[in-house]
């Protein structure tokens, strides 16, 4: 099945390129094409050099790159490697690796091959704002890749650098010369086989697997690896658990399902649950990624997935499968309630943070039809805000009272007052609360941090909660939606299930 309409939104190759203007652009790509009854221009996938001199055209038509590669060395599809760019873009822009500093993003390619295609890519896409070290370990493939870098005359964003062929480790090594560095992202598309199989092919399950319609290109190094994708993974897992944050953001590619979720069950035994993952769709090929993090400012949980990626809120992935772990959703505005976006957006800033809620905008979508907000919770001010309320009416001539109000900015603060009758369980609650309010919270784990999806449709403004981490767990979200329900009077959102019918999504 076709996935093209699958792919990255951001990705240029979702349509497929007009063969007949590329011909005429670039005229060696006549001796690999061919002329339907139809008078279409088609090139066939299965040609070695067809795919290769595609590649090499698009490169320099659609990037500027020029790009020499040796014989039977892997030859780098375009669509594929630029849904993983943009899916780092993607983690950089929830992680701000470009914001609030003028330093450049740095990351490192794990196994840059003789194409040395991704930092290419990379530091292209950026307009140079990234930089890159690539790392390859075959002597062949280092000088092929070095060769690129200088033919594009881009040295001082990519150094290509050899492994040490004796060295047991994949990252360590590598970053015992750069001592004093910290890097944003660490990128890989490891060799998918295990070299101990009897065949470069992979699992049928069912016996009714098709003929690539690609043509298979790359060395034996490239494609092969002892223990295949999952025991190299499982590596470069065990080396973040020492390197910590010294790497913002690791990440990879997993070419097989299988093996998708067998490194997801690692990172779940590590105790790593700072994680995103998503699927990269192009022509009739689907591939895996998985990102994690030790970095607590870096919520992976608010990187679109292939879940959310085209901006719709709804599964774009192929099959019928839903989204795991659905946030909890509300219609929050009718369309006559609320002028725009923002104008919701600074609603419910102000409501969130009039109960010391810490709010910030992480992503906008399109123009301005869909953001994403991050909501952190240093403890429960949501609960009985009703009670609250009500005791701070409640006359007590005795006893000076701590009461919550609100100062001038909507933040509640804590007063004495004289007048106002004693009540033990209340006060004892406000006590807690006030005391909270006081101490310097210097805790790094927050009582609840969770996503806020806000988007427009043509019948209203809603709002989705996701948990993100914290000690409440996800009942603290279904709370805080139920204060925002409250206070704003807002209304469920019918869900479409899969059989037809509607259900309730419950809060």
């Amino acid at each position: 099945m076709a996935v093209n309409e699958f792919m990255h939104p951001r990705n240029r190759y979702r349509q497929r390129p007009n063969f007949q203007q590329l011909v005429k652009q670039y005229p060696e790509l006549s001796d690999v094409a061919s002329v339907d009854l139809a008078g279409k221009v088609k090139l066939d996938y299965r040609n070695k050099r067809a795919v290769h001199l595609l590649s090499k055209c698009l490169l320099l038509r659609d990037f500027g790159l020029r790009l020499e590669l040796p014989p039977d060395k892997l030859v780098p599809t375009l669509p594929l490697r630029l849904n993983y760019i943009h899916w780092l873009e993607d983690i950089g822009t929830v992680a701000r690796w470009e914001q609030e500093r003028k330093q450049p993003v740095r990351g490192i390619d794990i196994g840059c091959g003789a194409s040395c295609i991704y930092p290419l890519l990379a530091v292209v896409q950026s307009n140079k704002r990234w930089h890159m070290v690539a790392i390859e370990k075959a002597q062949d493939s280092v000088e092929s890749a070095k060769a690129n870098v200088i033919r594009n005359e881009l040295q001082s964003c990519i150094e290509v650098k050899s492994q040490k062929l004796e060295g047991s480790t994949i990252l360590l090594d590598v970053l015992e010369d750069f001592p004093n560095e910290r890097f944003d992202f660490c990128m890989c598309n490891p060799p998918f086989y295990d070299s101990g199989a009897k065949e470069l092919k992979p699992q049928d399950r069912t016996g009714k697997r098709r003929e690539p319609s690609n043509a298979s290109t790359g060395s034996l190094e490239e494609l092969c690896t002892e223990g295949g994708e999952v025991k190299f993974i499982g590596q470069i897992i065990e080396e973040s658990l020492l390197l910590k944050d010294r790497i913002a953001v690791y990440t990879t590619m997993i070419g097989h399902k299988k093996s998708y979720e067998e490194v997801l069950s690692i990172l779940k035994h590590a105790s790593i649950h700072n994680v995103t993952a998503s699927r990269f769709c192009q022509g009739n090929t689907t591939r895996w990624a998985v990102a994690w993090s030790f970095d607590d400012t870096v919520l992976l949980s608010l990187v679109p997935n292939s879940h959310t990626a085209n901006g719709n809120g709804h599964n774009p992935s192929p099959g019928k499968k839903k989204p795991i772990g659905k946030p909890v959703a509300c219609r929050i505005f009718a369309p006559d309630e609320m002028d725009s976006m923002q104008g919701v957006r600074n609603y419910l800033t102000a409501q969130l943070r009039s109960i010391e809620i810490d709010v910030r905008t992480v992503l906008e979508f399109g123009k301005a039809e869909e953001m994403v907000l991050e909501l952190t919770a240093r403890e429960n001010t949501w609960s009985h805000q009703r009670r609250k309320r009500r005791a701070a009416h409640i006359p007590s001539p005795d006893k000076t009272h701590v009461i919550p109000s609100q100062n001038g900015n909507g933040t509640e603060v804590c007063q004495e007052n004289n007048n106002y009758k004693k009540r033990p369980r209340l006060e004892m609650e406000l006590s807690d609360t006030c005391s909270q309010q006081a101490d310097d919270r210097k805790d790094e784990q927050p009582f609840v941090r969770a996503a806020v999806h806000i988007q427009q449709k043509d019948d209203g403004y809603y709002v989705a909660l996701q948990y993100v981490a914290g000690v409440a767990g996800k009942d603290a979200v279904n709370q805080i939606l139920q204060y925002l329900k409250n206070t704003i009077k807002a209304k469920p959102i019918p869900d479409t299930t899969e059989d037809g019918g509607n259900e309730d999504t419950k809060c």
